[in-house]
């Protein structure tokens, strides 16, 4: 199968699952039990002046600023027709263009995943390369407890223990008390530092995550290929380091590659969330997941559809790797 053949194939299966997910999305929200709603009506019906009329016309009065008030069919063909269009709408809580506010949050999110997997990967299979190459009993310990320690630590506490340590040493940690709790909280000043709190800290947290199962991949794979014959001809050879070096990491890449991107794909997928809500990013993380507790369909939507897009990017980029890192690889097979 040449490559053209292949990239068609796999966009052609990545609209159909973006379809798949986005009318499971469509009808979950719309062809079940409203709680967003059900919640305002229980508010409505409460008060001593309302009847059960006033109530009918507050739902009607939902459905129908939201475009819902049409049979289900006629909708789902509407909604489908305006997502692959880009027509998107307005946000139903914000009022504004749905489409702009679901890129600027991609953007924004952006800003600290990209830089957070590059210096993963950098520095991920650079340890892994070398404690594989020279693994030692004390060595090989070592570094199997420090990764299975950052791969057990949850983002949201080691998130949490950052920002307070970073707050301490720049001397804005204040405890205030919440009224009527008598709990301690600790306040956080943001606005003073946000190349700290909306970057630098971010990818840290970000890259600490993904670096965990880079150098655990990228080891495990190292001594493999640093024990066999062909690495043990290079040496006798005469092959310095570097040689060895190149030769494991060629015949470690096609493997590596598969698994890194399902990692990272997985692991980006739930880390942006936490990392959002820790540092109070306004990102696509953050926005997606207040689109839920609303019931912001077209926010949901949209937010479904770049997360599901750059599933379908990674895997197309994933199969392209493959081929150029080596030719050998059936693309039938793919």
């Amino acid at each position: 199968m040449s490559i053209a053949r292949l990239l068609v194939k796999r966009i052609a299966l990545g609209v159909l699952t973006i379809w798949a997910v986005l009318s499971g999305i469509f009808l979950l929200l719309v062809g079940t039990r409203n709680w967003h709603l059900g919640q305002q009506l229980a508010g409505i019906a409460r008060s001593a002046t309302t009847d059960q009329e006033d109530v009918e016309a507050a739902e009607q009065a939902y459905l129908a600023e939201r475009g819902l008030d049409r049979p289900m069919d006629e909708l789902y063909v509407d909604w489908m027709g305006n997502m692959f269009t880009f027509q998107w709408g307005e946000s139903f809580e914000h009022g504004r263009e749905a489409l702009s506010m679901v890129l600027s949050g991609t953007a924004r999110t952006a800003a600290y995943v990209l830089p957070a997997i590059v210096l993963a990967t950098v520095l991920g299979l650079a340890i892994g390369l070398v404690t594989g190459m020279h693994s030692s009993a004390r060595g090989e310990g070592a570094t199997r407890s420090w990764t299975y320690l950052l791969m057990g630590v949850p983002n949201f506490w080691l998130g949490a223990m950052l920002l307070m340590s970073s707050a301490t040493a720049a001397f804005i940690f204040q405890p205030v008390f919440l009224t009527g709790q008598g709990q301690g909280t600790p306040s956080i000043a943001v606005a003073d530092w946000p190349l700290l709190y909306e970057h630098v800290l971010p990818i840290l947290l970000v890259a600490t995550t993904l670096m965990a199962a880079i150098v655990s991949y990228s080891r495990a794979f190292s001594m493999q290929y640093y024990a066999d014959d062909l690495t043990k001809l290079v040496r006798a050879k005469g092959g310095g380091q570097l040689a060895v070096a190149r030769h494991v990491v060629r015949n470690a890449a096609v493997p590596l590659v598969s698994l890194l991107f399902a990692e990272t794909l997985a692991l980006i997928a739930l880390s942006v969330f936490v990392v959002e809500a820790v540092f109070a990013i306004d990102g696509i993380g953050s926005l997606f997941y207040n689109a839920v507790w609303t019931q912001d369909l077209p926010i949901l939507m949209g937010g479904a559809m770049v997360f599901v897009s750059l599933g379908v990017a990674g895997n197309i980029l994933q199969d392209l790797l493959y081929t150029a890192l080596d030719p050998r690889v059936d693309t039938d097979s793919l």
